[in-house]
C-alpha cells in the first residue's frame, strides 16, 4: 500500500514565503534601520589616527603629540591595528546648528575588547569613559553591547574626544555619529527585537526536535539538533549576546567558542546529511567525501581550544572557509541524492539555497565596507531559513513515519479481523467436523452393537441345532442309521459356522479396506457358491440352477465376491418357494450376476436388512455384510421384486482390463 504523502510544496512553500517575508522584513527592514547614524568622517568632524606599536602610550603622552604626527583618515575601510598593538583616534564632532546635539559616538563593530574614551568639557578637563568587551556592564557608560559613549556637542560648537582601543588580536574600528540619543537606543531595541525573533525561532526548533529525538531516538535527529545547537551557539557569540547577558569576555576567549562551534555545525551537519540522506547507499563516493569534510571540521573544532596561545585568528578564517566548502559540497551531494530518488534530498537543496541568498546580502555589505553588524542580519536570515527548511524536512518525515505506522495499525487490524474471523470458520467448520465425526462414531458403534447381536442370533441356530442332533443321537444310540445322520448334521453344522466366521472376518477386513482385486472367470466364481448350498437346498426342495457364458472374465477380489455369492444364495435359498436361478450376463464391458428366487416378495424386507434399518435380525449378517462388500467393490446391490412372484438381488463387476473406480 502507498502512504501518501504527509505534506506537499503548496503549504511549505507558503509558510516559507510567509516565514522569509516576516524575518526579512524584521531584521533587514526593522533591525536594518538605520536612520540617524551617521559614519565618520563627515562634514566639518574629523578624524585622525595615531598608531601605536608597543602599546605603551599614555594620554598624557598623546596629548602631547604634535598635530603633524596625527595622520587624517579618509572613511575607507577600517581604522586597524595588529596583535599587541593600540591605536590613538582623535574625533572632532562639530555641530553647526542652533540646537545641542545630545548623541552617542560609537563604535559600528563592537568586538574592540578595550575602548578608553576621554571626552574634553566645556570647561576644559578630560573625562574618562571605558568600553569594550573586557568591560563590565557596570563600568560602561551605556547598557549593551556597543561600545558606544554619550556626549553633547553644542550648538555652533565642536567636542574632542580621543579613543584608546586595544583588541587581542588586532582592532577594526568604524566609528559612527548618533547625533540623537533616543535613534541609537531606538536601533538597539530594534536589533534585540529582531535576535530575539531569531533565537526564539532556534530554541523552539530545539524544543520540537529535541521532543521527537527523545521520542524516536533516530541518530539523524540527534545530528540535526548537534548541528543546531552549534550553530546557535556561534551566533550567540558572533552577535556579541554574551555581552547583552553582561558577561564581559572578550578576545582570545570570545573567539575560541565562537570558532569551536562554528567548526562544530560542519561536522553535525555532515554527519545529518550523510544519515538522513543515506548518501553512503546512494551516493557512495560523494558521501565518503562528505565524512571526510565533517572529520576535518571536527579536527578544527578541536584545534580552535588553542586560539588562546594564539596570536592570530587562523583558525576562525579556517572554519569560515571550511563550512562554506562544507555547505557547496553538500549541495552537490543533495543534488547527486535526489537524482537517485532521495524524497528529502530537496529539502537539503532548498535549504542551502535559503543560506546562500542569505549570505549573497552579507558578502555584499562586506564589499560596500558597510557595518558587519549589519551585514550578519542578512546572513542570520538565511541560517533561520535553513534551520527551518531542515526541521520541516524532519517533521515531514516524522509525520510519514506516523501515517505509516497508521496504515500499519489499520492493515493488523484488518488482518487481525481477518484472522478472527477465519478462525471463527475454522471452529465452525471444526465443530461440524466434530458432530460429523461423533455421528458417525455413534452410528459405527451402533453398527458395531447392532453387528454383535446379529452375529449372537446367528451364532445361536447352528449351535442349537448341532446341540438337538446330539441329544437325538443319544436317544438312537444304537442305531447305526442314527450316527451316521448326526454326523452329517455334525458336519452340515461346522461348515455353516465356518462360513460363518469367514464372514466375520472378511467383514472386518472390508472394515480395514485391504481387498486386492484380481481377474477371475465368472462362472467359476458363481460355481463355487452354489455347489456350497447345492446339499442345503436340496433338503428344502429348492432346485438351484446357473445361468452363464463361460468365456466371462471379471476383475474382483476373490475372498469378497464368493462371499458376497454365498449369501445372497443363502439368502434366496431362504425364501425361495422351489428354484433359485443364479444369472451371469454381460452389460456395457461389465458383468451383472443376479440372484433371484420364486418365493414371497421380499424385496421391502430385503432392502431395509441391507441398508441396517431393523431387519438384521431376520436377514442375518450375510445381508449386512453383502451391504459392505458391494461398498468395498465399489458397486450398488439392486433388489428388486419380479413380476411372477419372488424377488431379485443383482449387482456387476468390471470386465477384465476394466478400472473399478466411477463404475457405481
Amino acid at each position: 500500500m502507498e502512504v501518501p504523502r504527509a505534506s506537499t510544496w503548496l503549504p511549505i512553500s507558503c509558510l516559507l514565503v510567509l516565514v522569509a517575508a516576516m524575518l526579512g522584513g524584521l531584521m533587514l527592514g526593522v533591525a536594518g534601520d538605520r536612520k540617524g547614524m551617521l559614519a565618520l568622517p563627515r562634514g566639518d568632524s574629523t578624524v585622525e589616527v595615531l598608531p601605536d606599536v608597543t602599546a605603551q602610550f599614555r594620554f598624557e603622552d598623546v596629548r602631547a603629540k604634535p598635530d603633524t604626527a596625527w595622520r587624517r583618515w579618509d572613511g575607507s575601510g577600517y581604522i586597524q591595528s595588529f596583535y599587541g598593538e593600540a591605536v590613538w583616534v582623535r574625533i572632532t564632532l562639530r555641530n553647526p546648528g542652533a540646537d545641542a546635539q545630545r548623541g552617542v559616538l560609537a563604535d559600528a563593530e563592537y568586538y574592540t575588547d578595550r575602548i578608553e574614551a576621554w571626552v574634553r568639557e566645556n570647561d576644559g578637563n578630560w573625562e574618562n569613559l571605558r568600553a569594550g568587551e573586557w568591560a563590565p556592564m557596570a563600568e560602561r557608560p551605556l547598557a549593551g553591547r556597543d561600545a558606544a559613549f554619550p556626549m553633547e556637542v553644542p550648538a555652533g560648537g565642536e567636542r574632542q574626544v580621543i579613543l584608546r582601543l586595544q583588541d587581542y588580536f588586532g582592532v577594526w574600528l568604524r566609528p559612527v555619529w548618533w547625533p540623537d540619543e533616543g535613534a541609537f537606543a531606538s536601533a538597539q531595541l530594534r536589533d534585540l527585537i529582531a535576535e530575539s525573533a531569531y533565537f526564539g525561532i532556534l530554541f523552539a526548533l530545539l524544543i520540537y526536535n529535541g521532543v521527537v529525538w527523545a521520542r524516536l531516538r533516530y541518530r539523524d535527529i540527534g545530528w540535526y539538533l548537534g548541528y543546531l545547537g552549534s550553530v546557535a551557539a556561534f551566533m550567540f557569540m558572533a552577535r556579541a549576546q554574551h555581552q547583552v547577558a553582561g558577561w564581559a569576555i572578550g578576545s582570545p576567549w570570545m573567539e575560541m567558542p565562537l570558532t569551536a562551534a562554528l567548526a562544530a555545525s560542519g561536522f553535525f551537519l555532515t554527519r545529518f546529511a550523510a544519515t538522513f540522506l543515506e548518501l553512503g547507499t546512494l551516493v557512495p563516493r560523494v558521501g565518503l567525501g562528505v565524512r571526510y569534510a565533517g572529520t576535518v571540521a571536527g579536527v578544527l573544532a578541536l584545534a580552535a581550544l588553542t586560539m588562546p596561545w594564539m596570536n592570530n585568528t587562523l583558525w576562525l578564517h579556517l572554519a569560515v572557509g571550511g563550512v562554506a566548502t562544507t555547505h557547496a559540497l553538500l549541495l552537490v551531494a543533495a543534488i547527486l541524492a535526489w537524482r537517485a530518488g532521495a524524497y528529502y534530498a530537496r529539502f537539503f537543496v532548498l535549504s542551502f539555497g535559503l543560506l546562500l541568498a542569505g549570505m549573497l546580502p552579507t558578502a555584499i555589505i562586506w564589499l560596500l565596507a558597510i557595518p558587519l553588524g549589519l551585514s550578519a542580519m542578512s546572513m542570520m536570515l538565511g541560517s533561520a531559513l535553513e534551520m527551518l527548511m531542515l526541521s520541516l524536512a524532519i517533521a515531514d518525515r516524522f509525520a510519514r513515519l506516523q501515517r505509516e505506522k497508521i496504515i500499519a495499525q489499520a492493515q493488523q487490524v484488518a488482518e487481525a479481523e481477518k484472522r478472527q474471523a477465519m478462525q471463527e470458520a475454522y471452529a465452525d467448520e471444526l465443530e461440524h467436523e466434530v458432530r460429523s465425526r461423533t455421528r458417525e462414531l455413534a452410528a459405527a458403534n451402533a453398527d458395531k452393537d447392532r453387528m454383535m447381536a446379529v452375529l449372537s442370533h446367528d451364532l445361536r441356530g447352528p449351535l442349537t441345532a448341532l446341540t438337538l442332533s446330539a441329544e437325538q443321537a443319544g436317544a438312537a444310540a444304537a442305531a447305526p442309521a442314527g450316527r451316521t445322520g448326526f454326523a452329517a448334521e455334525a458336519a452340515q453344522t461346522g461348515r455353516a459356522l465356518l462360513l460363518l466366521l469367514e464372514d466375520v472376518v472378511l467383514w472386518a477386513r472390508l472394515r480395514a479396506g485391504t481387498t486386492r482385486a484380481t481377474a477371475q472367470p465368472a462362472v467359476g466364481v458363481v460355481a463355487t457358491a452354489v455347489e456350497l448350498h447345492r446339499n442345503g437346498a436340496a433338503r428344502r426342495g429348492v432346485k438351484l440352477v446357473v445361468e452363464a457364458v463361460p468365456e466371462l472374465q471379471l476383475r474382483a477380489d476373490l475372498v469378497p465376491v464368493q462371499a458376497l455369492m454365498r449369501n445372497l444364495i443363502f439368502h434366496a435359498v431362504q425364501h425361495a418357494a422351489s428354484q433359485v436361478v443364479v444369472q451371469v450376463t454381460a452389460t456395457d464391458r461389465r458383468v451383472r450376476i443376479a440372484v433371484r428366487h420364486d418365493g414371497i416378495d421380499s424385496s421391502v424386507e430385503t432392502s431395509a436388512a441391507v441398508k441396517g434399518e431393523g431387519a438384521e435380525l431376520r436377514g442375518g449378517l450375510g445381508l449386512r455384510l453383502c451391504a459392505e462388500i458391494a461398498q468395498a467393490m465399489q458397486t450398488d446391490l439392486e433388489i428388486s421384486a419380479l413380476s411372477a412372484g419372488g424377488t431379485e438381488i443383482a449387482f456387476s463387476l468390471p470386465t477384465v482390463g476394466e478400472s473399478t473406480e466411477g463404475n457405481r
